[in-house]
């Protein structure tokens, strides 16, 4: 893992996770990868094809990172924050919500040490589903239930089908005529092609991701990316270097 004084100046630096889970990706994910540096290049790890392997350091010159318009949980007024990509039909999106996000949220999100985004990245080419689950999370946002529907839909034993953003919708009492036309409503489909567009540029292609760095504004900044379903170990860890370099001086 790279040290927090190497990691956060006008790049993001991908995690090397103590604990990796694959992640969901879609079949030319290698290939779309960020130009590797000169040392990885040489590496053991730049040469397989197993999704499973650590990522290589990559680098990004001065990434730009928008915190608006996403849902979020925590402390507005906190300091560092997690944004994860995510995918509600990637079975890894799903593992990481109910083995370690609860421990996150205790620890950091309801102390109010971190603020938590969420940030939609369908693979439409591998889920099909992916999508249309998006566009009920983000239709139930509407009517401030976003939270309740993403628990719902990473948690269901169902598949997930238009039947059951309908069955949802009634359980979490939406007005489901508005909920309706919402999910035919194309301006929806723009705020999550807004958020694909932004992974892709930040050589984002599987699920889950996550950026963590600091909160200026309503933007990220001093950046680490993990890709795949990290330890709340690796995540603490990544969470304490950043409060750390925040402290000091010359990284502030």
């Amino acid at each position: 893992m790279m040290r927090a004084k190497k990691s956060y100046h006008h790049a993001i630096a991908v995690i090397a996770l103590t604990v990796f889970i694959p992640a969901c990706a879609t079949s030319t994910a290698i290939e779309k990868q960020a130009v590797i540096t000169d040392s990885a290049k040489n590496s053991p790890a730049a040469t397989t094809t197993n999704r499973e392997a650590p990522p290589a350091p990559m680098q990004w010159a001065s990434p730009q990172v928008s915190l608006s318009n996403n849902p979020s949980l925590g402390n507005a007024k906190a300091e560092i924050a997690i944004v994860e990509y995510s995918d509600y039909e990637c079975p890894y999106c799903r593992s990481f919500y109910t083995q370690i996000f609860p421990q996150i949220k205790k620890e950091y999100i309801d102390t109010g040490r971190v603020r938590f985004f969420h940030k939609d990245l369908p693979l439409k080419t591998i889920h099909r589903q992916a999508l249309a689950a998006a566009l009920a999370a983000n239709c139930a946002a509407g009517q401030g239930r976003f939270w309740e529907m993403h628990a719902a839909l990473l948690t269901t034993s169902n598949q997930l089908s238009p039947a059951l953003y309908q069955q949802l919708a009634h359980e979490l009492d939406l007005d489901q005529k508005k909920f309706s036309a919402c999910l035919n409503d194309r301006q929806q489909e723009r705020e999550i092609q807004r958020d694909i567009d932004e992974a892709r540029r930040l050589r984002i292609s599987g699920t889950p991701s996550f950026l963590i760095g600091k909160i200026q504004g309503e933007t990220l900044t001093m950046i680490s990316l993990a890709r795949g379903a990290a330890s709340f170990a690796a995540f603490a860890k990544e969470i304490e270097d950043l409060s750390k370099a925040m402290a000091t001086p010359e990284i502030k």
